[in-house]
Order: structure tokens, then sequence, then C-alpha cells
């Protein structure tokens, strides 16, 4: 709980209130825990101590109040207006009721009357009551006489026993009062009194505990390590709340998710209902990897049977070993028989799946079906099989995902002949289909495909997988055919069988990184087929790549960090390059390029500054808060740390973006100087490291003790001492610094190396992609012309010169039915006048658009008054501000009686909700909210609802109910939509946006655009008409068509990896921008583009690609000379053009002067500088599956089987053998020590003798997320298997000796070097000549080295007449000049080997010096130390803080306070907490440990330890050494 800011005040209250009760020597009394809202603050905690406790009242109170939104007022809790408990008595009455409820209808099951526990009643009446089931809320009415009244969301239910057919028959359920439609809900909560006649009967029901326990279903969830694994669950243990609703007259059982099925197999499991649970389980193994059924369960030699009579004679003939004529006449009627139709031609075959489709709908109030395939649609879906083209354009709003896409799928589970053949596009037949959709999309697509594609084709076998890593599991093979059960496990048959993968854009690269993944999809794929939904996104030239990485410390030293600070804040503030320090660096031309470049972002981002720059950064405790992973690792690294750097991302932070290295470390800057506030808690944690010369140097203006001891908040130093705010961000940003991890190896997949390797279809209603060769053109080894993608008839390039009337024939063309869209454009200029000030900007937006409608009509705006009731937050101008703070403005603006209700999509699961604006009541925005709707308001519906949609654009529950508002009232449910675009300039997502309307010919639209001048302001008109709509339209195809830098660059590694057949790219070069730092990137960048040369130029199929591609370009330019070259690319043009495409990739191309100046430019897209500063990365957006509350690592290898190590013991009775600690051998295993260093380093001292560090990790620290895979090595577990009986598990003690023996040979092989060692030179380093014979008049001399050549360095002399001249010198005639040298540097510390990964949390044994063993958090304390074998050795024990746990060298060593002598104020301690952590401490330590020893060791000799050891102790330490070096200088040691 400590580690999440949301239970802090919890926290704090539990605090006080243990403290009361052992200042009374009481016991805790028990309470309550509740989430409230409390004077608008939304998620506060309340404590609340009942007169009458229940634990699981508190459980449940707990958890309902965080899912739904209860407020507190005058001390009574409220929901939706309706009083709860009341408050104000000390000790409170909180009671939960239980209901029962009988059947309305004379129909009757097993089931006699179902009962509902945790029911609120409110307090105003008696007969009044509320229950919360699947996110809805049940409002009941008891009166004193009449029928009790239900309802749900508003709309009346009743309780019923339905006959719905032979399948699912006499379910006790709830049903709508004003049709035939009923609810199943599946909840814990309910109890259902079920006939106990025959119950121990096992022929009637055949088993004594429930079924769902000895069903075992294997789950694929993310691991500590990030990585997709499988686990064996009950379904008992699976089991959460649903509600699903079966449509009337067809009653098809159709659910959204597999969860869904679970909860109802466990439903008709309690309602004893056999045909309900085998239509189930039909459906839940056609979506399930593996299951096992538990028949019967062994106990040493009794065996017990878990499932019998008819259950088990259910499960064996869903599994079809046990036949059932009975069973077949009922339970095939379910499902459609497709495969009827294989000889139909496919027109006809088309009309069959569109009949068929009908009946999955809702019966609207007309009786008519809610969604009929119209006949453009049927023409669609037959275009989009027959075409050659492989993706395909519909206008926005024409069903294609809820009607496209399912028939679609159900096409591919028939087997028709005709539509078969043309989805084999020309290759093999196809038996796979992989979904893919953009995140945001998956819920809505998995819904759709699981309701329409698990009732097809009784009896045939075939799979529907909502996650692709279901590839790594075992059982699921695309070689194989029908699983079938044996001895309640999987076995693979030979046929193949259709299987459906349902996966996002980027999970389905991620998969295809992993080996396992490849090695089963490589020699099938050309059975499968690839369906794709917004095929636009899929192929955004910003969003092609996918990264997955393995990070590594950086290893910045301190005036590397001070240039960065330099750099960074000259280019924000705008001053002039700081050549004066740059001059001192390893290499100046690097941070003068750096500068430039820092420059240009920034110019970037002031103008970008809403949807993107505001999109980075801003995200913390708060903001997090709405995150579907607001786990404690997000909310408390990215306080800290505001992003990581792409290249070293494995999954990403939500919202938060992802960017090159250099970017990110100069946006750290500009957040520290926007958003200090944000840091307030990473310095209250780093304050007390503020070393006095730094306080002396930066911000003295401040009282030093006041600083490192007060509690002022950074953000309140930062206002209160203007003059210190740049010390105190200098501060905070070299810690962020220092702690930034970087990438170190990556495999990446991008879009266009799927459509390489897979045959491909998909459609989307933006149809703006650049174009590539199919994989149906590659297997044909073809060398023509590439064919187009996608129609393109209907765009407009700038080459082009199309006039008006043929413009706005082309825009028709891509409007299709939307043909009547009126628009104006707004001005956004205010955006950037408001700043931050987010409230202020949608004020002015209520505030015009107001002004615009009461102008419309006359003057007065009245009631609904034809104002807008749509904004689309394109640009997500509304990062910070929550939908109460929307709900706010709304109701102080525009009043109570305007609107009622303000849509918005959640946070955390993109639901549809809307929040009441009277109150907090916020609730799902579904068929019974929208009838209440309609039922309450009519027409007038439209203009109590404002729909606040964010700029994630999430398709919602809202776009059906349009349609439907649209036939009943002849109105739209949009009347009129705002679309915040402000700098989106892209015309796509502005469509798209506008697209949330699905009326869009009676919805009107003002687009808010930044830089809409009088030219553009012409009123409400025509979209077409509009002269900034050709601008963006025009701009958008020369856009798509030209691509850019990054788009260009990965077609080139994807035409790679086709020659190298392989799916990823692993980089050769890791980190640019350390490369380019030590000016080594000139000579990899050649290397690089010499294998692209080799390996896409040598091989005839992708060097034709390369041609074609870059053709289809150049002919579109706007630029004449271009053009003209479209068709004179030789082979050396080309090769040419490829390495610069390299060159300007990683910055380092120079301009040439002539015609490739004009190439890379067009490539570039509309990057107008050498630097590629534009946004080329996108937010990977992968969810988080669990709550990792320790991980402090983005990125983590799972351990392949040669880096596994297991170990085990054998017991009869593992609790009762626990109970001796003394003789509990797994935990003493798990505390002792492996024999080979996982961190080895050396250092050296004044003396100049080289000494060694060798840490050892006890066998616990190996199951940590700590260490890396690379360490478990053979040798690693030899030291355990070679004596795993004698040696380790049953004698630790010898194990222990052995493992010292290791210690002391590995010290010993290590040897103390007596002689110095010298310091490494490098380029970039300043040196001093020395030793010259010839060439004496150098010696003293200072230089910079900038070369190095055959064995010797090339030095750049300083002084008159030689500043410019480089000279060759040996090794041995130069030394480091030591102001060049840090701490880390003049100790010469040298990492060996470190298998640790960054910032772990650990306890550290030390054993003598230069021997430690590092154990997991708490491992090593003062209580287990007795018991451990290594108990004589130990010497003290410290964390990672510096803490210092126990200590034993007080006692027994004189030297224990000494900085040179081993001890625990040893210099070693902060080397190790230097290398392991980057603690600001240990930085601090060793400089003054080097430049100020003699003082600091006076200063701990006279240390009491008053107020602690070893890190507590270092703030009064360092303050007095400084204190006293202040008032008399201290020489500094002399210069080794």
């Amino acid at each position: 709980l400590n580690a999440d800011p949301a239970y802090q005040q919890h926290l704090l209250l539990c605090k006080v209130n243990m403290s009361l009760c052992q200042i009374n020597k009481s016991v805790e009394v028990d309470y309550y825990k509740v989430r409230l809202e409390v004077d608008g603050r939304h998620g506060e905690f309340r404590t609340v101590i009942p007169l009458n406790f229940s634990k699981a009242t508190g459980d449940y109170l707990e958890q309902i109040t965080k899912q739904y939104t209860f407020s507190e007022r005058a001390g009574v809790i409220l929901y939706d207006e309706l009083p709860l408990f009341d408050l104000r008595p000390a000790q409170p009455e909180i009671n939960l009721f239980r209901v029962r409820f009988d059947s309305m209808t004379d129909v009757q099951s097993m089931v006699k009357y179902l009962e509902i526990k945790n029911v609120f009643q409110v307090l105003s009446s008696a007969q009044q009551y509320m229950l919360f089931i699947a996110d809805n809320c049940l409002e009941i009415e008891v009166p004193e006489s009449g029928p009790v009244t239900i309802n749900i969301n508003k709309i009346a239910v009743e309780v019923a026993t339905i006959f719905f057919n032979e399948a699912i028959s006499f379910v006790p359920c709830f049903k709508y009062a004003d049709s035939e439609d009923v609810i199943l809900f599946a909840s814990s909560n309910i109890t259902y009194l079920v006939d106990q006649g025959g119950q121990f009967c096992s022929d009637y029901y055949g088993m004594k505990h429930e079924l769902i326990e000895h069903i075992k279903s294997e789950e694929s969830f993310v691991d500590l390590n990030d990585e997709h694994v499988f686990k064996q669950f009950k379904l008992s243990e699976l089991l959460t709340e649903s509600k699903t609703v079966v449509y009337f007259p067809d009653f098809l059982l159709q659910v959204p998710s597999r969860q869904e099925l679970i909860n109802l197999l466990d439903l008709a499991i309690h309602v004893r209902n056999l045909s309900f649970f085998i239509l189930v389980l039909f459906y839940l193994r056609r979506s399930s990897v593996a299951l096992e059924f538990v028949v019967k369960e062994r106990d040493g030699r009794d065996e017990t049977a878990r499932i019998t009579g008819p259950w088990l004679h259910a499960i064996r003939y869903v599994l079809n070993k046990s036949p059932s004529a009975h069973y077949e006449a009922v339970f095939s009627k379910q499902f459609f028989d497709l495969n009827q139709h294989e000889s139909l031609p496919l027109e006809a075959f088309v009309e069959e799946l569109c009949a068929n489709f009908t009946k999955y709908q809702r019966v609207a109030d007309g009786g008519q079906y809610q969604i009929v395939p119209t006949a453009k649609q049927k023409a669609f879906l037959q275009r989009i099989v027959r075409a050659e083209e492989c993706f395909h354009f519909s206008e926005v709003g024409s069903g294609k995902t809820k009607v496209i896409l399912p028939l679609l799928c159900q096409m591919f589970l028939s087997n028709n002949a005709e539509a078969h053949k043309h989805l084999a596009r020309g290759g093999q037949p196809k038996h796979v289909l992989v979904v893919l959709v953009p995140e945001h999309l998956v819920a809505d697509a998995r819904a759709q495909v699981f309701r329409y594609c698990l009732n097809l084709n009784f009896r045939e076998e075939y799979r529907v997988y909502d996650d692709i890593f279901a590839l790594l599991h075992e059982d699921v093979q695309l070689s194989g055919g029908a699983p079938t059960f044996g001895r309640g496990r999987y076995g693979v048959a030979a046929a193949p069988m259709k299987q459906i993968f349902l996966t996002s854009f980027n999970q389905f690269k991620k998969a295809l990184t992993y080996d396992k993944i490849c090695r089963k999809v490589w020699p099938y794929r050309a059975h499968m087929l690839v369906l794709a939904d917004e095929v636009d996104d899929f192929l955004d030239r910003d969003k092609l790549v996918f990264n997955i990485c393995s990070n590594k410390n950086n290893s910045f030293d301190r005036p590397t960090l001070e240039l960065y600070f330099e750099v960074s804040r000259a280019a924000y503030a705008s001053e002039p390059c700081p050549t004066a320090q740059l001059k001192a660096s390893g290499n100046p031309e690097y941070w003068r390029q750096l500068y430039e470049k820092l420059c240009a972002i920034h110019a970037e981002i002031q103008d970008a500054s809403k949807s993107v720059n505001k999109a980075f950064g801003i995200f913390n405790e708060h903001t997090l808060r709405h995150c579907s992973t607001n786990i404690a690792h997000d909310v408390e690294g990215y306080k800290s740390l505001i992003a990581r750097p792409y290249e070293s991302v494995n999954r990403a932070m939500p919202g938060s973006y992802y960017s090159d290295v250099e970017r990110t470390i100069f946006l750290t800057y500009v957040i520290l100087n926007e958003d200090i506030a944000k840091y307030d808690e990473l310095f209250q944690q780093e304050r007390k490291f503020i070393s006095f010369e730094y306080w002396n140097a930066h911000v003295s203006e401040l009282d030093y003790d006041d600083l490192v001891y007060g509690q002022d908040r950074l953000s309140e130093l930062a206002a209160k001492f203007a003059s210190s705010r740049q010390g105190l961000i200098r501060f905070l940003y070299e810690i962020i610094l220092r702690r930034m991890e970087i990438r170190d190896r990556s495999r990446s997949v991008n879009s266009i190396d799927i459509v390489f390797n897979f045959d491909c279809i998909g459609f989307t209603g933006t149809p703006f992609i650049d174009n590539y060769p199919t994989f149906s053109y590659l297997r044909g080894q073809r060398e023509d012309e590439i064919p187009t993608m996608i129609d393109r008839s209907f765009y407009a390039y700038t080459s082009d010169a199309l006039s008006e009337q043929e413009f706005q024939a082309r825009f028709a063309q891509f409007q299709g039915t939307n043909s009547n869209v009126l628009v104006e454009y707004v001005s956004s200029d205010f955006v950037l006048r408001a700043g931050t000030d987010e409230l202020a900007i949608l004020e002015h937006v209520f505030a015009r658009e107001e002004r615009a409608a009461a102008a419309e009509m006359g003057g007065q705006a009245g009631e609904g008054g034809g104002c807008f009731n749509v904004l689309v937050d394109l640009c997500g101008i509304f990062k910070r501000s929550t939908i109460h703070d929307v709900r706010d403005l709304v109701l102080r603006h525009f009043g109570p009686d305007r609107y009622h209700y303000v849509y918005h999509i959640d946070q955390a699961d993109s639901h549809d909700r809307v929040l009441s604006v009277n109150s907090d009541n916020d609730v799902q925005f579904d068929e019974e909210f929208f009838k209440f709707l309609c039922k309450s308001y009519g027409a007038a519906a439209r203009d109590k609802v404002f729909f606040f949609v964010d700029n994630r654009n999430v398709i919602g529950k809202d776009i059906p109910f349009q349609l439907v508002f649209q036939r009943r009232f002849g109105l739209p449910l949009f009347t009129k939509s705002v679309v915040l675009a402000h700098d989106v300039d892209d015309f796509s997502k502005i469509w798209q946006a506008m697209g949330r309307s699905r009326t869009m010919n009676d919805t009107r639209f003002s687009i808010y655009k930044s830089g809409v001048g009088e030219d553009h302001a012409g009123g409400v008109q025509d979209i077409k008409a509009q002269a900034l709509t050709r601008q963006l339209y025009v701009r958008n195809c020369d856009q798509k068509m030209a691509g850019n830098l990054s788009s260009i660059y990965q077609t080139l590694i994807s035409l790679f990896n086709l020659s190298k057949e392989s799916f990823y790219y692993c980089d050769d070069i890791v980190n640019t921008f350390l490369e380019k730092m030590t000016g080594s990137i000139t000579g990899n960048v050649q290397h690089h583009a010499e294998q692209l040369v080799r390996y896409v130029l040598g091989r005839p199929v992708p060097a034709h690609i390369l041609v074609h591609i870059l053709q289809d370009k150049f002919k579109r330019s706007a630029v004449p000379a271009v053009a003209e070259q479209a068709f004179k690319l030789t082979e050396d043009v080309v090769e040419t053009i490829l390495r610069e495409i390299v060159q300007q990739k990683y910055e380092q191309r120079s301009p040439s002067g002539d015609i490739h100046d004009e190439f890379i430019r067009l490539l570039s897209g509309e990057q107008q500088s050498l630097m590629e500063i534009s946004y080329t990365k996108q937010q990977q957006k992968q969810k988080q599956k669990q709550q990792n509350k320790n991980q402090d690592s983005d990125t983590m290898d799972v351990f392949n089987k040669k880096n596994q190590l297991e170990l085990a013991i054998d017991t009869d009775n593992y609790f009762q053998y626990t109970l001796a600690p003394e003789s509990d051998l797994p935990k003493i295993a798990l505390g002792l020590p492996l024999p080979v260093p996982i961190l080895s380093l050396t250092y050296a001292l004044e003396d100049g003798r080289q000494r060694n560090i060798n840490v050892y990790p006890t066998l616990q620290f190996l199951y940590s997320h700590h260490i890396q895979a690379e360490y478990i090595t053979d040798e690693v577990r030899s030291a355990l298997a070679a004596n795993t009986r004698s040696g380790f598990v049953e004698d630790p003690a010898l194990f222990c000796s052995r493992f010292l023996a290791a210690a002391t040979e590995h010290y010993r092989q290590a040897g103390a070097q007596q002689s110095p060692r010298p310091v490494e030179l490098e380029v970039g380093q300043m040196v001093v000549l020395h030793g010259l014979v010839a060439g004496a008049e150098y010696n003293g001399r200072r230089g910079q080295i900038v070369s190095r050549e055959d064995g010797r360095w090339g030095v750049r002399l300083e002084g008159v007449g030689v500043a410019s001249k480089t000279i060759a010198f040996k090794t041995e005639n130069l030394q480091a000049a030591a102001e060049e040298l840090d701490a880390v540097q003049q100790l010469q510390i040298r990492v060996g080997a470190n298998y640790i990964r960054q910032h772990p949390q650990y306890t550290l044994a030390a054993l003598r010096e230069g021997v430690y063993v590092i154990g997991m958090k708490d491992q090593f304390n003062v209580h287990d130390l007795p018991s451990h074998p290594l108990r004589e050795h130990v010497q003290y024990i410290v964390d990672e803080m510096g803490f210092v746990l126990w200590d034993r060298t007080a006692e027994a060593m004189e030297s224990s306070k000494r900085v040179d002598k081993f001890g625990p104020y040893f210099i070693e301690q902060y080397i190790l907490m230097e290398v392991l952590s980057k603690q600001e401490v240990a930085q601090n330590v060793l400089d003054y440990y080097v430049n100020h020893r003699q003082k600091l060791q006076d200063s701990l000799a006279s240390y009491t330890e008053a107020q602690g050891k070893g890190f507590i102790c270092w703030r009064f330490l360092m303050k007095e050494a400084g204190k006293a070096k202040h008032r008399a200088p201290i020489h500094p040691a002399p210069s080794r």
C-alpha cells in the first residue's frame, strides 16, 4: 500500500489508528475502507468504524466503491443522489441485505427462486433497495402492496424463467418489461435455490462438488519479466461478473469475450441446466488453448470420482467421445451450417451469410432487425474477396468493423470453394486467419468475432484465439489438425484445422520477434491470411516499426551530464551555443550538432505544443490514475523518469511518448522547467544528498539546512527563489539522466515485413497509404511495376495541378455517401494564448459556439438552441483535466438544465460511460441507458447529452445508437460536432474525427485549426468547397506517397530481412548518440550501408523492388527535376540514394548540392533539416496484464531453457516441515551464495595498487528480475548440480565452506597489482604530453585526442599557432589531464562483468575486503542471520540506499570508521552503490574521497553515530566537512 499514492491518506489513518491502539494497550479496532468523492475531490479514502463489523462486508465495500462512484455529503454516503449510509454517528450502522426474487412467469425450472446478497437499502425509504452487478445498478422498489419493481439503469425488468429454445431452456433470468429480450447475469452475489431432490444421486447430478472446480484451462498471462507464459487455472479461479443479453426472437447465444463463456458455464452449473452447459462448453472449447477435465483424482492408492453421471456424459458428448442422437438434434439447430454452401457462387453465398447475419441482431421497435447488411456492403464484401488490390476503401460509417469484419471471418470458416479460391490470393489454401486491428479496436473486434464465429458448422473443429501469443503453447500448431482429448489433454491430429487469431498490430509484430513463434509461422506463412482493419493506421509512416529491447545502465560521467545540461539550457532559452564549455569536451563537434538539433526540436514542440509535446512527460501520480496499467511501478517510476527512449522500451506506459535518446534528454529539461511540480516527490527523496559545494555553487540563496532537511516542495522553492530555480533543476536533471536506461540490443518488426511475408486483405475509411509489393508479387518473383495496394483514383497530388472542378470530383469520390458534409474552419490560435489552462480553452469553445448559434438563430440560442453537443479532442489538449473537471465546467457554463449527462470514454478500460451533470453518478452507456434517454426525452435526448470524445477517438457504443436514433426520430444524435484539430495537419485524422458522427450528412462541423485566417474562415460551406480542405487533402496525398525518412529506411530494413529470410531485424548500431559522441558513428554507418547494399541491391528481387518504390515516389514529385529522374535510376544512382538514406537516418549526411538533396528532401517527407527531428515512433500501446508491484526495469529477458536452473527437495508435509526454520533446507538454500561472481570490478586507491571486488548472488537473488539470464551458465549450474544432495541441500555448511574457498581463489587470481594501472585513453580526452625525447619541446603541453591510427593517438595541441595542428603520439607519452577526470575515473573503476540490472533492490553482506554476497531486499537481516551458515563470516550488512542494517566491525575492528579500511564506511561500499544503483550519495562520497579525503576522515572520526550509521551520517559528515573546507581550504591530493 505504501508504494501506491492512492492509498497514502488511508495508510496514514491506519498508522494513526495503530498508534492510538498501542498507546491504549488495546487491540486494533475493525474498520471499513471506502472510496468516495468528497467535496469535489475524487478517489478519497474514508475509514469507517462500524457498530457491527463483517470482514465480507468490508471487502465488498472497498471493491464496490472503487468500481462505482459513491460520494459523501454532510456525513452521508450517496449513490445517484440516493442516501445509503449515515456516517455521522461515532460508530454508524453499516448493513448490507439479501433480497429474494421469485419468477414472474408461469414457466418453472429446477431453480425455485434466486437470492442476491450485498444489497444496499436507501436510508430515506424502507422499500427502496439498490444492488450492483457487472457494472450495472439495479434499483428495487418493494411496495407494501403490489409487485416488486426492478429497474436497470432506469429501464424496467422482471425476474423470469424463459424457454428460449431446446438448448437454452428454463433458465432464470431478467427480462425487459417492454420487450422480449433477456439478460443473463453471472455473479457470485447471486445464489440460486435449486430443487435439492436427488442432490447426491450420481445418476441425477453426478457430483458432490461444483463441477466448475474440476475443469482446468491453460491461460496466457504476462509474468514479471513482461513475457507471455501459460499457467493452468481452475475455471472457478477465473470467474468474474458479466451481463449477457440474448435477443428475441432467435435467442442466439452471443458473447463478446471468452470470459463471459466461463461465467455462463458456471451459471449453467449452478442452475443445473445440462443443455445450457453443453452449448456454452461447445463455445468455450472453440476459444480455448487447452482444457482439462478432472474426471478422477488419485490420492495415493485411493481414487475419487469427481465428474460422473449426466455431467460426464455431457462433457464426453462435447468432446465427440460419447454419441447422442438426442443431443445432436437439439444442438445442431444452434449452429449455422455454412459448409452446405460449398458449391454456391460467391454472390449467392454472400446473400446466405447476410441472411444469417440478421438473426444475430436485436429487433428494433418497428419489428425490423437493427442491422441488416445493405446492397453496398454486400458489394464491398465481394470486392474485398475478388479484387487484385489487397486493401480497400469504404467511407467512414459504412459498417466495416461491425458488419464486414465478422462476415469475412465467417467466410473464412466456411468451405465455399469460390470464396477460398479468392482468399488464397493466388497461393496456397488458407487455414489460418490473423485479424489485425489498432489497439483501441481490439475489444470491439474481439466482441464481433466472438459473437459471430463460435456457432458455425456444428461438430467442425476450429479455433478462435483472442491472443496471438497462444502460438507459444505446444498444443497450438499451424501444421496440425483438430485437437482431440486424450486423458483430459489435447492431442494433435493430422488434418489442417482452421484457426483465427485476433490481435493488435503491435502485438503481432511483437510475436514475430519470438524465435519460437517464428519457427512455427515461417514454414506455414503461405497458408496464413492477414485481415487488417484500419490499414492506413497499420501502414502509417510514423507507426511502422515495433522495437523490443533489452536495456543497460548508461555510463554518463558528471562532465557529460553538465554538458547535456548546458546545451539543453541554451537551446531552451534560445541562447547561443555554450562554446566555451564545449571546448573542454572530448568531441566539441558532437555537442555543437546536438545544440542545433535541440534548437530544432524546441522550435518543433512550440509549433506542436498540444498534440505532440503535451503528450510527453506530463504523467504523474494524478494522471496515471486514469491509466489501465495503473500500477505502483508506473506511478513511482514515472514520477522520476518522464520517459525512456524508444530504443530501450519493451512496453509502453500509457500516454507516454518514446523518442530517441537525445530528444528524451532535452524534453527532460523542458518538463523540469514547465512542470516542475511533477518532481516534488523525487526531490524530497534526493534533497538530503545536496552537497555543500553544490549548494555554494548553484543554490546559495537558500539556507543550506532548510534546503537539505526542510519540507518545502521543489515547486514551492522554485517559486520562492527564482534565481536558484536553474540550480534546483540542474540537480534533478543530472539525477534523472544518470538513472536513464539505454538500449543494449533489440529486435524490430515493421508493418512492411508483414506485407512482404503474408497474403493480406483489409479495409479502411481513410485510404491514404504508401505502396509496397505484396507477398503474391514476391512469391511470383515478379520484376514488373508494383501493383497498387489500394485504389488511388481519388488521390490528388500537387504535381497533378488539378482544376477546382477536377479536385472536387476526386474529393466527392473519396466522400462516397457522405456527400453533403457542411463544415466551417475556425481559428484555434487562442489555444496558444491559453497556455496550460485546459479548462480555459474548453470554456472559450463553449462561448464561441454559443455566440455562433445565437447569431444563426437571430441573436437567441434557446434551450438546445442549435449549439453543438459533441467535442472531439483530436489534438489531445485535455490531458490533465478529468471528466469531472469537464462536467463541472459544463454545469458552471450552461447551468443545470441544459445538459443532463456527459458522455465519455473511460480511460482505464475504454468503456462508454455517462456522468450525470447534477450528481456523481457514472454509469455505462448501454442499451438500457439509451432506452432510458429515448423514453425520458424523446427527440430532445440529443440536447441533454454532451459527448466528450478524447484524442484516442475510440469507436464507442454510441455509434449504433446514432443510427437507431436517426431512424426513430429522423434527426441526428450528433447535432453539431466540434473537432479540436489545432496543430494536426493530417487530413486522414481530421476526417476520422469527423467520422465519429455516423450521420455526417446531417451533422454540422466546426474544425478548430491553428493559423486559420480570413481567407479560410469562409463560414459554413460544403467541405469540398473550402480552400483549406483542398490544401490539407492534397498535402495528405503528397505525404502518404512520399512517406518520410523513417518509412523509407524501414523499407530498406524489410528488404534486408526479406533477403535474410527473417521476420525481425537486429540493430547493429545500438546507441546512435553514444557513437556520435565517441566519433565511431561514421565507420559504423558506412558498414551498415555496405550490408544493405550487399543484401538489398545484391539480390535481384529486393533490388528491383527498391527501384520501383523509388520510381513511384519520384514520378509524383512536385519538383520537376526529381520527376524527370524517376525513370533514369541507374544502379549507381540507386546505390547512392540508399547510402544517403542511411546517412540521413543517422544524421551523418551533408548537403551534396545536387539532385540527391532533392531526392532526400522528398523521401524525408516534410522534414526541413538534415536532422530527423520529426516524431517517427509510435506510442507502443501494449497493456500490462498484471500488477507488478516490484518491477523496476521496463525490459527483461525470459530465461531460455539453457539459462534456467531447477532444484528440488522431497517432503511429505511441507507445512509441518517449515515449522522448524533451522532445518528448513529450501529456505536455507535460498540464502546460500553461488560461487560464481555476478559482478566483478577493479579499482585503485592512492597507492596505485589495483584492487578487485567480487559480488556473489544468493540463490534467491536468481529468482528476482534483477539479474540477466546470461549469468546462469554451465559453470553456475554445475556449482549446484555437482553436489546437489550432499553439498547443497543436505549440508549447507559444507557448501558454504566450498564457496569461501572459491571466493578466496577468485580474489587470489585477480591478484593485487603493485604498479599503478594507467587510465585508459579515448578519443575526445584532454591529455598532457610527457617523456618525449625527440620533440621534447612538446613536453608539458596540453591537447585533445581527435583520432587513433596505427597504434598512435592524434592530438590537437592547444596554444598560439598550433590550435589546428594534429600530431601523432604514442600511448606512453600521454597522460590524462587530471582536471578531466571525475571520481570514477580517478579511482580507475573498471567493471569486468555485471549481470545485475539497473537499480536493484538488495541487501549486501560484506565478508571481507573485495568479497560480498548480494541477496534480495531484506534477505539478510539481524533476525535470520544467526541461522545462516555464513553467520561467522558476515562482518556487516547494508542495503541499496546505504543503510547499515547490522555491523559486527564496530566492536571487533578499530578500522570500522575509516574510509580507506574495510568496514561499513569503506570506499568499496560506495563504489558498489555507484555501479549498482547510481545513487547520488555514492557520487558525492566518491568525489569527497578523491578530493577532500583527510577532512572527510577527520569528520568521520569525530562522528558519534547518534544520528545513525552509514548513509544517514553522510548528510552530517558532508555538511560539516564542506563547511570546514570552505573555512580552511584543503589542498587536493597529488594527481596520480
